[in-house]
């Protein structure tokens, strides 16, 4: 498209903008912002500015024509400190200016989550500071949209520019309590109690930050203590501002402890006040949804459950895609259901006033190729399984999908969900091109092309599970499976609502790991319902292949996902430990150090469970592979343990010697190296985990987003992964979603507790 003036896009038609060529240009702009590089009008490599640290479709025509000529290929292999684009001079003053690409907030509530990302991304790009107002309202409705970790990443952004904000630093903690990060979240809150800030905002929080942690607790005693807690803490915020919300929660963590008689007290105050102030609302006032659940929540105390349903019935109908509020909401009701005794029938009826869609991963056959000699998926089928699709959605009320974008059921599933104007996640196994030649432009004369296109930019988030792809390896498929299972399974937790597993199956196994049998298979085998759409019940008449001899030939060579693969591969969790005040030791501690502190990990690893399929040190760093993201964040967080409890003076050591411990899975090349035999793993996902070990704060175990949606999908209950938020990793490796890995059920209560 074209521009009648500067501030607007210009540039190639979006159709011809391969999705990785733009995400090429994102990694750069966020590489050389992270190093220190700022938007300028002009290059300068002095003071570090560039005109191209904008959006892609914001660069000139010229400079993105550039890029969709040379190719990923060329582009790629540039130094991080050098454009994808041109950086002569003649041709940078026609960027606009960067004050003019940014319109104002206004009024965000009724913007959805692609639009909200859309301007995000904008954002991001400016040199100089947002109003600290917008990035208030921004995380506020993004947490409502129900993404605590996109809202997280806002707020921290607004943090370093503006790192005393109250409200910036509360909202930072709600998001973190809403992603399940109830540790960290109790941290920043108890430190805004420690600084004297003791308004209503604070101390729900922190009131909500000990109900979440009773929650989560197995020991009944420590449930009581942050019961009570919160309850003390909502009551003193309720008596200082009088405000519904603390007195609501009061309330109710009244009747959580029995206290009964206190409890009808504060709910009919509460009530009474929410009808006060909705007479004073205007009709779209987004304040009404939360006088609605509160008006509900007070009759649920009061045991009206009529009544309660009726006012919940209203929050639901006012709420629209505010999934995040939503699920705030129904976590308190379903507690108080639950202690009240209703029955679960009654509580089923309450989330259907409170309505969250669920969340659909998908995986189902690609559309036949040519060459293919028994037909399972032919073209004659499509409208039946399109069909088929939109109404599974309808009857199951799925609005929230991940999968892959594969030609066939997979793109058929996409445009189902965006026809209901649902929310789709895309993951592919490798890079987009790579993915197109494989698994997408394989039938001559179709439309599967432009049909992917259309639906990668209509995604909230396309994740690319490998970088580089090793051509027919199965395993990329397999490891984009676990990857797209393990990253719904998260969206599901943090919104409350369910996962349904859906498929589009002949019922045969398939062609082995990474296909849909076996992704049908593994979900089985996790004890998960899958509803099925059978291709074989979807038959009127015997399949038939529509490939004749003459289109063979105009076709070519079939195109298989299934070749002979150079060296085996395999998924496993990597490990590096690195030793952390190991430099400051003097040369004479140096064999004591080897002795001691080598010598304990070495007692360490003979006592845990499991070993290492691979075990490696160097000075003081130590690497390991596991079998299992399992065993690997065991291990980790044993490890930390071990070293932090071990008296390090007694044994002529600095006490001050820790860990940071980093984690990460993915595929790797398994080999036997031919200097010293054994087996050996190698590839980018070793890499991957070296990089965010430097970042990792010592005494922690920070694991990337790949490792804990791996944990997530295979349910492990060993240890919780909590969003620690985009972090620049060292090497210009880029910045990437970390997790800190701890055991479940914290001990929150401290000795700072108000």
């Amino acid at each position: 498209m074209s521009t009648d003036g500067p501030g607007k896009p210009t540039g190639i038609s979006p159709n011809r903008v391969a999705p990785r060529l733009v995400r090429a240009h994102e990694r750069w702009v966020e590489v050389l912002l992270a190093s220190g590089w700022r938007p300028g009008p002009q290059f300068d490599e002095v003071r570090k500015t560039h005109p191209f640290l904008v959006p892609f479709n914001y660069l000139p025509q010229v400079e993105q024509e550039r890029c969709h000529q040379l190719g990923l290929a060329d582009l790629e292999e540039g130094r991080p400190n050098q454009p994808v684009v041109s950086t002569r001079r003649s041709e940078v003053q026609s960027v606009p200016a960067l004050a003019e690409l940014t319109p104002p907030p206004g009024d965000l509530h009724q913007a959805g989550l692609l639009e909200i990302l859309d301007y995000w991304r904008t954002l991001k790009v400016r040199p100089e500071a947002l109003p600290v107002s917008w990035f208030r309202v921004l995380g506020e409705h993004t947490l409502g949209l129900g993404e605590p970790l996109l809202a997280y990443d806002m707020l921290t952004m607004g943090l370093k520019h503006y790192p005393a904000d109250v409200r910036l630093r509360q909202l930072v903690a709600l998001s973190l309590l809403r992603a399940g990060s109830l540790v960290p979240a109790l941290r920043i809150l108890q430190e805004l109690y420690d600084e004297g800030e003791r308004g209503e905002e604070t101390l729900g929080l922190l009131a909500r930050a000990h109900k979440d942690l009773a929650q989560t607790s197995a020991d009944s005693r420590d449930r009581n203590h942050h019961w009570l807690k919160a309850r003390e803490i909502y009551g003193a915020a309720y008596q200082e501002s009088r405000g519904y919300w603390s007195g609501i929660n009061a309330a109710t963590l009244a009747r959580l402890l029995g206290e009964n008689e206190a409890a009808n007290k504060l709910a009919r105050q509460v009530r009474s006040q929410c009808h006060q102030q909705l007479g004073g609302l205007e009709p779209g006032d987004p304040e009404r949804y939360w006088i609605y659940a509160t008006l509900g929540e007070a009759a649920l105390i009061l045991g009206h459950l009529e009544e309660a349903f009726r006012w919940y019935g209203k929050a639901g109908q006012i709420a629209g895609k505010r999934y995040g509020d939503l699920a705030s909401t129904r976590r308190n009701a379903w507690l108080l259901m639950e202690v009240l005794g209703h029955s679960e029938a009654e509580r089923e009826d309450l989330k259907k006033c409170l309505r969250i869609p669920r969340v659909a991963v998908f995986t189902g056959h690609m559309m036949d190729q040519p060459g293919r000699s028994q037909a399972r998926f032919p073209a004659e089928l499509e409208g039946a399984v399109a069909r088929e699709i939109q109404q599974t959605l309808e009857k199951l009320d799925l609005a929230i999908g991940y999968s892959s974008a594969a030609c066939g059921s997979d793109i058929l599933f996409l445009e189902a969900m965006l026809a209901r104007e649902g929310e789709i996640h895309i993951v592919l196994p490798f890079p987009t091109e790579e993915f197109l030649k494989a698994s997408v432009d394989l039938i001559p004369g179709a439309d599967w092309s432009q049909r992917f296109s259309r639906v990668v930019k209509a995604a909230t988030r396309v994740v690319v599970a490998c970088e580089h792809r090793v051509t027919g390896s199965p395993v990329a498929y397999e490891y984009a499976n676990l990857l797209q299972d393990g990253l719904a399974l998260l969206r599901a937790r943090v919104l409350d609502t369910e996962l349904v597993p859906l498929a589009v199956w002949d019922g045969r196994p398939g062609d082995g790991p990474g296909g849909t049998g076996s992704l049908v298979q593994y979900w089985r085998q996790q004890g998960r319902r899958v509803h099925l759409i059978d291709l074989n019940r979807l038959c009127q008449k015997p399949l038939t292949l529509e490939w004749g001899p003459k289109q063979l030939r105009k076709a070519g060579p079939s195109v298989s996902r299934r070749t002979a693969e150079p060296l085996p591969q395999k998924i496993v969790a990597v490990l590096f430990a690195d030793v952390v005040g190991f430099s400051r030791l003097r040369e004479e501690e140096v064999p004591l150090f080897l002795k001691e502190f080598m010598g304990s990990i070495n007692q360490y690893l003979k006592e845990f469970y499991g070993k290492p399929l691979w075990l490696n040190t160097w000075g003081d760093a130590l690497h390991c592979v596991f079998a299992s993201v399992r065993e690997a964040g065991c291990f980790a967080l044993g490890l930390k343990d071990w070293v932090s409890r071990t008296d390090w003076q007694a044994k002529g050591l600095p006490l001050e010697l820790s860990v940071r411990i980093s984690l990460h899975a993915g595929p790797v090349f398994v080999w036997d190296r031919p200097v010293f035999p054994g087996q050996r793993y190698s590839g980018s996902h070793i890499s991957r985990a070296a990089r965010i070990e430097p970042i990792t704060p010592p005494n922690q175990v920070y694991a990337s987003q790949e490792f804990a949606a791996l944990a997530s999908s295979q349910g492990v209950p060993d240890f919780i992964c909590e969003y620690v938020g985009q972090i620049t990793l060292p090497k210009q490796a880029g910045i990437a979603p970390l997790y800190l890995v701890r055991r479940p059920f914290p001990e929150a209560s401290g000795k700072n507790d108000p």
